[in-house]
């Protein structure tokens, strides 16, 4: 099981030591989050809360690391889950989210937009960062496709707008067809406004979004803006989905597969699937879930880590 850090959890690991074990493993990108999904920052942001101590210079100080060592940067920033933001501001959470996931989503007509965006272009403004991995881009729900709209003071304005006739009262009397148009336009919305915030700060960053897609073909997101636009396309992760990617990414686009981090879920993140998909010419990503203070692989993941070290150890 999986629990959200507290701020000083990682506050006060050794930069230094950080970033020499992921140099040592093979890593030919740096990754490191702006903000934690949990709604604290590693760096000294003027938008939000920041890790105590030295956790506040943890990005900068990797980052110039990563500089000095010719290595690029990828970031994180959370688009539907900030656990801080969505308990100080629940009237900015879809509502009905909360039965899905704790925490719930964040809407995206909320505030809450204007806020990431903020974010995102002062971090890129600091941390001209290659790279800026988007997590849980969803509506409502991690798998958003059957996610009902519900009304909200937030979808009165862009409801209307998009299905041409005024919001319910009730969910029930907005049929599944008009919640699909609904979702995917507020979506492709959003998306959009992550783009300009992230020009205003650094042009040339690039970005990939993780909804995750839990199979091929999705209708919330076939022909999808985000899934014909965005620099690179990333599962989490079969053999199926990833097939999927290969097959529909754009010339302009890579495809990211994420080879370790969940053992539980069989056929999924397989790391003995990397051959093939290195000679697909797919990018990794993996989870090691370290436990606080110690960043290293939990027990759970070791063995499949060692199998990935070993793989990049045969990679060019």
């Amino acid at each position: 099981m999986m629990v959200p850090s507290l701020p000083q959890d990682w506050a006060y690991i050794d930069p230094a030591e950080y970033f020499a074990w992921h140099r040592d493993f093979g890593v030919n990108i740096f990754f490191l989050q702006g903000y934690v999904f949990c709604g604290y920052a590693y760096y000294p942001t003027k938008l939000g809360p920041i890790a105590p101590g030295p956790g506040a210079e943890l990005f900068p100080k990797l980052f110039k690391m990563s500089q000095k060592a010719g290595l690029p940067f990828s970031g994180y920033f959370s688009v539907g889950l900030d656990l801080i933001a969505s308990n100080l501001r629940p009237d900015w959470v879809v509502p009905t989210s909360r039965n899905y996931a704790a925490a719930g989503l964040l809407a995206p007509e909320s505030p809450w937009t204007d806020l990431l965006c903020a974010r995102i272009t002062e971090f890129l403004k600091l941390y001209p960062v290659e790279w800026i991995n988007f997590d849980c881009f969803n509506y409502g729900k991690y798998n958003s496709n059957d996610f009902p709209v519900q009304p909200s003071p937030y979808v009165k304005e862009p409801f209307k707008e998009i299905i041409s006739r005024e919001m319910p009262e009730k969910a029930s009397e907005i049929t599944p067809e008009e919640s699909l148009k609904y979702k995917r336009e507020i979506m492709a919305r959003q998306f959009h406004r992550i783009k300009e915030a992230m020009y205003k700060g650094n042009p040339g960053t690039k970005a990939n979004f993780n909804v995750p897609f839990f199979k091929p073909s999705e209708p919330m997101w076939v022909d999808h803006p985000m899934l014909n636009e965005c620099d690179q396309l990333i599962a989490e992760s079969t053999d199926e989905i990833v097939n999927w990617l290969l097959a529909i990414r754009k010339p302009h686009q890579r495809v990211m597969t994420t080879i370790v981090g969940r053992p539980a879920d069989k056929g999924v993140c397989d790391p003995n699937s990397w051959e093939k998909w290195y000679e697909a010419g797919c990018d990794f990503f993996g989870y090691a879930h370290g436990i606080p203070p110690d960043f290293r692989p939990h027990a759970g993941v070791k063995d499949q880590v060692e199998i990935v070290r070993n793989a990049y150890q045969q990679m060019p």
